[in-house]
């Protein structure tokens, strides 16, 4: 090893910044800043998704498919285009279809399994809303705003040991 070198390498890299390295530094950051900023609302998402208000029994894994599904039009620009979501947990399985609902908003059709009527909360960004499934398990929400949700599936009833199961925090 010669004089101008350290265990970790040269002097240099052993040296404190100086005012230089500093100026570099902030270039370095506003480059960064310009071509990939922050997203506005990143915090506010951090904070919804960490805010969970009930403890939860299980936390449901998640796979999405995408479906380019033309409709029974001969105009492809009518296309609708849907993406499926399914959830497993250990106490149930649910799959969801997002559509378009509108300008801006969404359709949710979703299945769960075991059937039974229970209760669906949709948490989202600023607003909750709750809806219930039918006897073969179906539950719609019309024109749900995009942005990011949570489903929470509640129990059956008091007989169902199955708990609350929510599912990961995903965009509609």
């Amino acid at each position: 090893m010669t004089d101008d070198q350290t265990p970790s390498g040269t002097a240099a890299e052993a040296a404190p910044l100086d005012a230089t390295d500093h100026v570099l530094l902030a270039d370095v950051a506003t480059m960064l800043d310009t071509v990939d900023p922050v997203p506005d609302d990143l915090v506010e998402r951090i904070r919804f998704a960490l805010a969970l208000d009930e403890v939860y029994d299980e936390v449901a894994r998640m796979s999405r498919v995408l479906d380019d599904a033309l409709s029974v039009r001969t105009d492809l620009a009518d296309a609708t285009r849907t993406e499926t979501l399914t959830f497993s947990a250990e106490a149930l399985t649910a799959m969801v279809t997002l559509s378009p609902g509108g300008p801006g908003r969404v359709r949710v059709d979703g299945w769960v399994s075991p059937a039974g009527v229970r209760r669906v909360g949709l948490r989202m960004q600023g607003f909750d809303d709750e809806v219930h499934t039918d006897e073969s398990g179906r539950f719609v929400a019309d024109a749900i705003r995009e942005g990011f949700v949570q489903l929470v599936f509640h129990p059956l009833g008091p007989d169902d040991d199955g708990g609350l199961v929510v599912t990961p925090l995903f965009k509609v």
